[in-house]
């Protein structure tokens, strides 16, 4: 394996990890925030606390790093 490939590979596995990461921060905060919105114990109420929180435990944010900002149309430039 060459100098380049073994550099490429050690990028890709930096990406990776960093998108790891803040897919994780990102699933934290996304479950906080939805603990402390009003919508929590409407949850709460329709489907009992052990099922509310069970299936918050299954929410994951994900992050889509290819999309960028004209893509996802949030931009002030895509108005």
């Amino acid at each position: 394996m060459g100098k380049g490939k073994r550099n490429k590979a050690k990028r890709s596995a930096q990406e990776s990890s960093a998108v790891s990461y803040f897919a994780e921060r990102f699933t934290y905060h996304m479950k906080k925030e939805i603990r402390n919105s009003e919508f929590w114990p409407k949850m709460v109420a329709e489907f009992g606390e052990e099922q509310a929180e069970q299936l918050l435990r299954e929410c994951k944010g994900e992050l889509k790093p290819e999309v960028s900002n004209d893509e996802a149309g949030d931009c002030s430039t895509d108005l």
